[in-house]
């Protein structure tokens, strides 16, 4: 079996292939601060941490839905189904809107994580490159 070469039309002198070559270095703690600045900058928008988070996931559950004012005028209407037609896809849109949005901020909390996990992947290669360990 032969070994995997790079397709003919890449330059011979890309970057990519020869890593050591690069001198490309990687500083753990840096990359473990990133991923604290992260999760604090995810604070407010999750709804953790103190205070009033205006733009929250809680703050939209709550303070987003029109379902007590415009969805309950709309349903009162007599004679018009268009209304509790209208109240109710306003209802389902506001929950597809808060269920996106539980949905983006898992995948953060997980993209968080993996920056993190790789910070202590890299710290744990460079103390055995360096023979530290």
């Amino acid at each position: 079996m032969g070994e995997t070469q790079p397709p003919s039309d890449w330059p011979s002198d890309w970057p990519g292939l020869e890593a050591e070559r690069d001198g490309v270095t990687y500083d753990a703690q840096k990359i473990a601060s990133i991923a604290q600045a992260l999760r604090e900058v995810m604070e407010p928008i999750s709804g953790s941490g103190s205070g009033d988070n205006l733009g929250s996931l809680q703050d939209l559950s709550s303070n987003g839905s029109l379902h007590y004012d415009v969805c309950a005028h709309l349903r009162s209407l007599d004679n018009w189904e268009g209304g509790k037609s209208f109240a109710a896809t306003l209802e389902q849109s506001h929950q597809t809107f808060v269920d996106v949005l539980e949905e983006v901020l898992e995948n953060f909390t997980t993209a968080i994580s993996l920056v993190e996990a790789e910070a202590s992947t890299y710290q744990a290669t460079n103390a055995a490159n360096e023979g530290t360990v």
